[in-house]
């Protein structure tokens, strides 16, 4: 079992069977990754000691939730959890697709926003909108939610993200996609993420 990646959240293993396995960080790592990040923090540490609480408090309620809960495990890259046991399919990371076709951006894109309306349907939505870095393509083209561990079920809570415009605030947005990519994304979430899309589909 290799090691192929870490989040603020997890580590991530190869289990060389189509499938990754993930384990929760320590508080000590989730530390010294969000310090690597934001080393400015190292001035402002009750910031960086809020951060990693909500970070592991975010974390510890998406397992309860997908634990506990009925949801289609393929919009997770059908997420397994078993005693905190976390197994997903392995899928491209779309940072790694994006940028080099535009054509084959936008059907990527408009894959994400159907990705987006079939989470609200299930009542659950990833907020933070790091379109590249949280999302992947499995083998059938779907975007699905790689990073699990900042969603919210609050309706309340995607209400206040859309009126925000927090996709724009995203590192994705504001660094990793750009030139006509990063037009056609615009204009696809400005569609997408609306309070009367959100009306419409959420928990329907």
């Amino acid at each position: 079992m290799k090691k192929i990646g870490a989040g603020l959240q997890f580590n991530v293993y190869d289990l060389n069977n189509g499938k990754i396995l993930k384990t929760n960080r320590t508080k000590l790592q989730m530390y010294f990754t969000n310090l690597l990040w934001e080393p400015y923090l190292i001035f402002a540490p009750w910031i960086l000691k809020r951060k990693i609480n909500i970070a592991q408090r975010d974390r510890d309620n998406a397992i309860k939730y997908f634990s506990t809960h009925k949801y289609k495990k393929s919009l997770l890259a059908n997420l397994e959890i078993n005693d905190r046991r976390i197994i997903q399919d392995k899928v491209i990371r779309i940072k790694d697709l994006i940028m080099k076709n535009f054509s084959e951006d936008k059907r990527i894109i408009d894959n994400y926003c159907i990705f987006i309306i079939k989470c609200w349907k299930e009542g659950f939505a990833d907020t933070i909108y790091n379109f590249t870095v949280n999302n992947g393509v499995d083998k059938n083209n779907n975007v699905v939610l790689m990073d699990f561990g900042e969603i919210t079920t609050s309706r309340g809570d995607v209400e206040k993200a859309i009126l925000y415009q927090r996709w724009k605030r995203a590192g994705c947005y504001r660094r990793r996609i750009r030139g006509k990519t990063k037009g056609y994304y615009k204009k696809k979430l400005e569609e997408i993420l609306t309070i009367e899309n959100l009306n419409k589909y959420w928990k329907i």
